[in-house]
This record gives structure tokens, C-alpha cells and sequence, in this order.
């Protein structure tokens, strides 16, 4: 693989795991090479990296209760659970 490999859409689909050390040797060096060719691509990792970060700072009582009330929904939605 190249950087003309990767398209900026397939490393969207690579950039959680490339920050979670997911990838194989192969993948994250060409992700690696896109980045250093692409600035778009480097300023959406790091907007993934400031979103980690910010939201890995939120306590439960952060979160206003019909916020989390939604959230739960959706989970429970999306789990098949309707126990709250």
C-alpha cells in the first residue's frame, strides 16, 4: 500500500484504531505516510484526539439529566434492553 492507497474517507475509517494501536505494522505505516501528506487528515486526528480527551474529563453528574436520560434510551434501543 501507498499514500494513493488511502483515500482521506478510508482513513476516517482507520483513525480509531490507529489511536488505539489497533492497526497491523503494514496499516499504520500507511497511515502514517498520508498523514505526512495530508493536513486535513492530521487536523481531524487531532480534533479526534481533543474529543477523547475532553470527554474522558466528564463525570456522570456532569451530564444533565435529560441528556442522560436520552443517552440511556438510545443504549437500551440499541441493546434490545428496556430495564432502566
Amino acid at each position: 500500500m501507498s499514500y494513493e492507497d488511502l483515500p482521506c474517507r478510508d482513513f476516517v475509517e482507520l483513525a480509531t484504531d490507529y489511536l488505539e494501536g489497533a492497526l497491523t505494522v503494514e496499516q499504520r505505516l500507511v497511515v502514517e505516510r498520508h498523514l505526512a501528506f495530508c493536513s486535513p487528515c492530521v487536523d481531524y486526528l487531532d480534533q479526534m484526539r481533543a474529543v477523547i480527551h475532553a470527554t474522558g474529563t466528564l463525570r456522570e453528574e456532569d451530564v444533565p439529566e435529560p441528556v442522560m436520560e436520552s443517552l440511556m434510551d438510545a443504549f437500551r434501543a440499541l441493546h434490545g434492553r428496556s430495564d432502566g
